[in-house]
């Protein structure tokens, strides 16, 4: 049994894009609502200019998808990636680095707001066994009330569900890797005893360089 965990954040982390936004688009574009994502999308921007919490936002976006069938949108999100899984798509340094832990023998375990029908495809290329995401909550029938469960996997959620999952693995944190872009997973990056920054963010990198942190 594996004692490490290396736990990467996904969008901007593993890969160029937002994943769920994006996906919300190619979905809306599937299903004939276009205009359906430029209302959403004026409104995030709208919302995140009045400092709306990123944790209320979070749950805005999963309220999109009340009445859809979760089956549905596991078929759309093969999809979105097949679509979108060329050369451009992943950050190859982050996944350099992913490759490097499997080969070592550690747990690679994805830690994302984003939900399964997306980033599924994504873990299953990368050969990834296990995902931290936004749980959504189902009626009986499969279908989505647009409400999610907790813990919420942005900022200190991230935390919870890596200590939750390390608790059931027997795994210690302490002897984990933690790979994130944003200031936003900086309780995720500080949970672990090897925290490594990737891409460019003034505000993270500047805290990697008082702190001794890695990075990517």
């Amino acid at each position: 049994m594996t004692t490490v965990a290396a736990f990467f954040d996904v969008d901007e982390t593993l890969i160029h894009t937002k994943s769920m936004f994006d996906f919300y688009e190619f979905w809306c574009e599937k299903i004939g609502q276009g205009e359906q994502f430029k209302s959403y999308n004026a409104k995030l921007n709208a919302d995140r200019a009045a400092g709306i919490v990123r944790e209320q936002l979070n749950r805005e976006y999963y309220q999109q998808f009340e009445g859809q069938q979760y089956q549905e949108l596991e078929s759309v999100g093969q999809e979105w990636f097949q679509s979108r899984c060329d050369d451009s798509f992943f950050l190859e340094p982050s996944v350099a680095a992913l490759k490097e832990h499997q080969r070592a023998g550690h747990q690679v375990v994805f830690v994302s707001g984003s939900m399964g029908p997306i980033l599924a495809p994504i873990a299953q290329f990368l050969n990834v066994e296990h995902i931290l995401c936004t749980s959504l909550i189902l009626d009986q029938k499969g279908t989505l009330t647009g409400q999610i469960g907790k813990p919420q996997t942005i900022g200190i959620g991230k935390k919870v569900a890596m200590s939750d999952f390390c608790q059931r693995h027997h795994i210690d944190l302490n002897h984990c890797y933690a790979y994130g872009d944003d200031i936003s997973d900086l309780d995720m990056l500080e949970a672990t005893g090897n925290p490594i920054c990737v891409g460019e963010n003034p505000h993270l990198l500047r805290h990697a360089k008082q702190h001794g942190w890695k990075t990517l």
